[in-house]
């Protein structure tokens, strides 16, 4: 066969009622091979080369108007489409332009239901398309992955939770020693036992619920929670609208529509998984006709920060004072949003400020220094006052808002958050998610959704000991595939393994001052939160203009090391200049990182921080060099401490 061939037919039996018909459909580059498998029901298996990746079993839907599609389906006709595009985002999270190019086939079948498959060079999506009358009722939405018996998984277990927060540490774990019913949110990841990996992640996510996985004896499953049959609406405004119960199906939605992507992204190795765009690619395009006022920036937001202010003559809380006072900080250092986080409502009226706090006059003052002002809302506080509150924010000239406490994944609230999107675009605001589930490509549809919570991050200090540098060397392999992440890097309050200790109001990070530093470009975010209060960016002035210099945004991402909860190099490219960010686990660790990704012929000027001779014993130990005459192929040996890190600044002389 050759390469370029898009598919073959190795059995066409779509007339008959026995026998199999296999679709083998071949992604771009020839490497990956997708078999499209209807015979009782409908399969399909990957394979990289000779060897089988994994595969899926079972998949259908059981709706009230039958199971889709039917038993022992018979095909209509298939439909072949290939796609070699360049798609240039609003945002830039990782490249300015990002190749599309796939292999498609769409199977038709007599009861008039669809099957379409994408099979790009690093991965392949699957989904539903009906078109029958009327609406809908989906029971189940169903498919059955299948491992072979050396299979790891890594995800977040979070068994029989309906609310959950999309915020447990992740576990790795054998998919045969998991108990039957253990169940976890996506992205999860899998490696087989020939090394390989498939992230398994969905998109867009439209009247519909999010899926979640769970173990069934023979191996994993989908699932689905319920369409919500009642409610906590007599606690406080973070747990209202909390489900207390799911009825017996997922979604009653038109019957003539497409279904979200299943997506499976394939790597190689855990280097590849960095650069994966499958969840944006399969998102739907901007539907946003002028997106010039969407503005990606860092943010320094008052949550905690409050109680960290020291040496000024006002007392520090959610008062118009200690607001001006962030914003002049946010002045001095380029950063474009300051947020007011909880606390600044009255009495849970999002149109109103509690006394002492004149938003008007923040605003006012923000507009002279020019920076934007955020305001923090829960779920069941705007999903009741959303249009009034608006009115009141744009009125006050507020940029945007973080919706925090959504904490479920259903049906009815995946549509708050389309609405939500929708309805601050058009009054020219961004959007921040917290207590949110994870990203499923709304922010390509929506661009002003710039992030979004739906990991364990930075706040985590303050009550565990969760966001570890183990966890920060898993985040970007699973959780930031899927799309930006509110992680809150750059603290500088640092702190070794053994200094660590917990406190809510003024949280230490785990690991050096040049981990947290390498963060900032570690993960990515079009909005980076700031985690400290301001005094102790004041006291580390240097750290602090290198860290606030870091974009948000990013044309170019080339993996350097990587190795899953171990460490992680990369560079990533804006303009002109070029970062180079690298962290370790608990283990120390030295690499060698050739600058191979520098252009021929130019010199450059490399600003470096890197851990200190003592970081080990005392994390906030690091050392800033600069070397002025790097080159295109140079190689550097970073040696980064217990819990260390390395981050360097690359400009063209």
């Amino acid at each position: 066969m050759k390469r370029g061939v898009l598919f073959l037919l190795l059995i066409m039996l779509g007339e008959a009622s026995i026998g199999a018909t296999v679709t083998k459909l071949l992604s771009p580059d020839g490497k990956l091979e997708l078999q499209v498998i209807v015979e009782s029901g409908v399969s399909v298996k990957l394979f990289s080369g000779h060897d089988e990746v994994f595969g899926i079993e079972n998949i259908g839907l059981d709706t009230d108007k039958g199971v889709i599609p039917v038993d022992n389906p018979r095909i209509r006709r298939i439909r072949k489409n290939s796609v070699n595009n360049i798609v240039k985002p609003v945002i830039r999270e990782k490249r300015a332009e990002i190749p599309e190019q796939y292999n498609e086939i769409t199977v038709e079948f007599r009861d008039k239901s669809k099957l379409q498959f994408r099979l790009y060079n690093d991965g392949f999506a699957y989904r539903f398309i009906l078109d029958l009358p009327g609406t809908i009722i989906i029971n189940n939405d169903m498919a059955d992955f299948v491992f072979d018996k050396e299979s790891l998984l890594t995800y977040q277990k979070d068994n029989n939770n309906p609310n959950s927060d999309y915020e447990k540490p992740y576990i790795i774990t054998p998919i045969t020693e998991m108990e039957v019913n253990d169940m976890g949110n996506l992205p999860a990841l899998i490696k087989n036992g020939t090394g390989k990996f498939v992230l398994f992640m969905e998109a867009n996510t439209k009247d519909y619920p999010v899926m979640w996985v769970k173990k069934t004896p023979n191996g994993l499953s989908t699932h689905f929670w319920g369409v919500p049959s009642g409610y906590n609406d007599n606690g406080n405004y973070y747990n209202r609208k909390r489900t207390t119960g799911n009825r017996d199906y997922i979604a009653e939605t038109r019957a003539s529509r497409d279904l979200p992507w299943k997506v499976f992204a394939f790597a190689n190795d855990e280097a590849e998984l960095l650069t994966n765009q499958l969840v944006y690619l399969l998102g739907e395009e901007c539907k946003i006709e002028d997106t010039s006022w969407i503005k990606p920036g860092w943010v320094t937001f008052d949550w905690w920060s409050r109680r960290g202010i020291y040496g000024v003559d006002f007392k520090a809380g959610v008062n118009t004072e200690t607001a001006k006072y962030m914003i002049d900080f946010a002045h001095e250092f380029g950063i474009r949003y300051f947020l007011f986080d909880d606390g600044w409502t009255f009495k849970e009226d999002l149109t109103r400020a509690v006394p002492g706090l004149d938003i008007a006059e923040v605003v006012r003052y923000a507009d002279s220094k020019g920076v934007d002002v955020m305001l923090w809302v829960t779920y069941a506080l705007f999903s009741d006052q959303m249009e009034r509150a608006l009115e009141q924010f744009q009125e006050w000239g507020i940029k945007g808002v973080k919706i925090d406490f959504m904490n479920r994944s259903d049906q009815e609230v995946v549509n708050f958050y389309w609405k939500a999107a929708e309805e601050c675009a058009k009054y020219k605001m961004v959007i921040d998610f917290h207590g949110a589930y994870r990203p499923d490509g709304l922010r390509r549809a929506y661009p002003n959704v710039l992030t979004r919570e739906a990991l364990i991050e930075f706040e985590y200090n303050g009550g565990s000991d969760w966001d570890n540098p183990d966890h920060h060397c898993t985040l970007p392999f699973i959780r930031n595939v899927a799309g930006p992440m509110d992680y809150i890097p750059g603290t500088m309050n640092n702190a070794t393994k053994k200094d660590f200790s917990m406190n809510g109001d003024k949280p230490m990070g785990q690991g050096t001052r040049a981990h947290s530093i390498a963060m900032a470009v570690i993960t990515e975010s079009p909005m980076q939160m700031l985690s400290d209060a301001q005094p102790l960016y004041y006291n580390n002035r240097e750290c602090a203009e290198f860290l606030l210099g870091i974009p948000v945004e990013w044309d170019e991402i080339v993996p350097l090391e990587a190795k899953v909860g171990d460490h992680v190099a990369l560079a990533r490219r804006s303009g002109s200049v070029w970062y180079v960010a690298a962290i370790t686990d608990w283990e120390p660790r030295k690499m060698n990182i050739n600058l191979e990704f520098l252009s021929e012929g130019k010199e450059y000027t490399m600003e470096l921080i890197k851990d200190g001779i003592n970081a080990n014993e005392t994390a906030v130990d690091y050392k800033k060099e600069i070397m002025r005459n790097v080159r295109k192929g140079d190689k550097i040996t970073i040696d980064m401490a217990s819990g260390g890190g390395w981050i360097a600044r690359i400009v063209e002389k």
